[in-house]
């Protein structure tokens, strides 16, 4: 299975969440463990797609109820339907920590030495301590 989730975050709750395209519909059906229906036929032709979630407290059957451009938002309490609207409102996308690598973190350390150096040299050359830096040959 490939599913891709992107980290999305709602102060103060993090979220893995997906959003549902006709190109993934049938693998986000079996990442969230739902079943995969359709609307009651209207007029001509088969009813709308859907995968019936299996929420964390709905308030309605159309929470229970995951179409092409909603969201699926799994927390430790198990999973949540979106639309894109409320979910674009309620959400913003986490960006991925990258911890610093032992090089980066001393040359950052190098480079903050220096520029502390340079500020005293600076200081005490305004204060007549210091000789006035050398002049180009």
């Amino acid at each position: 299975m490939s599913v891709t989730t992107t980290k999305y975050v709602r102060k103060p709750l993090y979220v893995d969440a997906i959003r549902i395209s006709p190109g993934n519909f049938d693998e986000v059906a079996v990442w969230c463990q739902g079943e995969t229906q359709r609307d009651e036929p209207t007029g001509k032709g088969l009813g709308r797609p859907y995968i019936r979630v299996r929420v964390h407290n709905p308030r309605n059957p159309r929470q229970m109820r995951a179409y092409v451009g909603d969201w699926i938002l799994y927390t430790d309490r198990g999973y949540k339907i979106y639309t894109n609207k409320a979910f674009q409102l309620a959400f913003d996308e986490v960006e991925e920590f990258v911890p610093a690598t032992p090089e980066a973190i001393a040359q950052a350390v190098e480079e903050n030495e220096a520029a502390r150096e340079a500020e005293e040299l600076e200081a005490q050359r305004g204060e007549g301590i210091a000789s006035p830096a050398p002049r180009a040959a």
